[in-house]
């Protein structure tokens, strides 16, 4: 029995839809998806895609789709609202010169931090960001806040791969 619950214990901890923070549920992976923002008030996440033109380069005029998947309700898609879009989880960005299909992107909440979107392959593309001094692909991001009226952020905790050595990165913030 004490075997039995070790090994659906451990199956559980490694699936891909598990999420150390809080149990959450982790987004599938695409060939689009750069990364994700999960907070500690809610399962509900934000999803950054990368945005392809018919040809699989990256969209000039919005090489990011941001969006909701409401986990806490039906796992549904719903897009940002516009206060959310303009003082948190949008996307600011510019073609950095001489880089083909390259963007300087920042959060628009959290400009401290340079993102570096590239484009990969036709339809796919990386999001890169230094954390904890070391060059990473990014993963995802999690918010520790007070709930609130307006919550007020505590910490920000990233997560990515060292374009070198392939290990994870990790660094919090607070704040």
């Amino acid at each position: 029995m004490k075997l039995t619950f070790i090994i659906i214990l451990s199956l559980f901890i490694t699936s891909n839809n598990y999420n150390p923070r809080n149990n959450y549920p982790v987004p599938k992976k695409t060939k689009e998806r750069l990364f994700f923002i999960q907070r500690n008030l809610n399962a509900n996440t934000v999803i950054y895609d990368a945005n392809f033109d018919p040809k699989g380069n990256l969209n000039a005029n919005g090489p990011i789709d941001v969006y909701w998947i409401r986990y806490d309700e039906q796992g549904q898609r719903m897009e940002l609202r516009k206060i959310e879009k303009t003082l948190a989880f949008g996307v600011e960005f510019s073609k950095l010169e001489n880089c083909e299909n390259q963007y300087l992107v920042h959060i628009v909440a959290e400009k401290n931090r340079d993102i570096i979107l590239k484009q990969t392959a036709p339809f796919e593309a990386k999001a890169y960001l230094k954390i904890n001094h070391k060059m990473s692909r990014l993963s995802y991001l999690f918010l520790e806040a007070e709930d609130g009226i307006i919550p007020k952020l505590k910490a920000i905790e990233y997560h990515g791969i060292d374009t070198m050595t392939k290990k994870s990165t990790y660094e919090k913030v607070l704040y």
